[in-house]
């Protein structure tokens, strides 16, 4: 099999269900931009020493190549439990890692791990911005948007950690 098919050579491309659509189709944008967050996530898995932290980011790639499937099909086939257990299962680590006290962004840079767990969450944001693009039109699911929302949370928690 080839990795180059020639098909998208006039600006389109096909989704899941062998439908053509532009490259430019917001179903596009958005799994572009959650495919930028999930090599952000690998830089991420990679520079881990934590083993727990390398597990749990690379159960969430796979969260995110799920997503990804769904955009590529635009159907809304509800809340799916799994993700929803990963959601609450990021709600307890981030309830766990938070410091005391009042809300505050951080100047990123402190170390390298860090840095990039910054750059992560800001793909993520940016990610979570295209799928509520795409939620007007062709609606992901409330579990999907639930999942960004916190996956961004986690990250700007687990950026802090010493």
């Amino acid at each position: 099999m080839k990795v180059y098919t020639k098909t998208g050579d006039t600006g389109k491309t096909s989704l899941r269900d062998g439908v053509r659509v532009s490259k430019d189709d917001i179903r596009i944008e958005a799994n572009g931009e959650i495919d930028a967050l999930n090599a952000s996530l690998g830089v991420v898995r990679a520079m881990a020493k934590d083993e727990n932290v390398r597990e749990r980011v690379k159960r969430i790639q796979l969260f995110l190549m799920q997503i990804m499937g769904r955009v590529a099909l635009s159907v809304d086939g509800g809340d799916d439990e799994s993700l929803n257990g990963m959601t609450a299962e990021m709600e307890r680590e981030i309830d766990r890692m938070a410091c005391p006290g009042a809300f505050q962004f951080r100047v990123p840079g402190d170390d390298q791990l860090s840095a990039f767990i910054h750059i992560a969450r800001t793909a993520c944001r940016k990610a979570e911005r295209r799928l509520w693009t795409l939620e007007r039109e062709y609606p992901v699911g409330g579990d999907v948007m639930r999942f960004m929302n916190r996956l961004s949370d986690y990250l700007f928690v687990l950026a802090d950690r010493p």
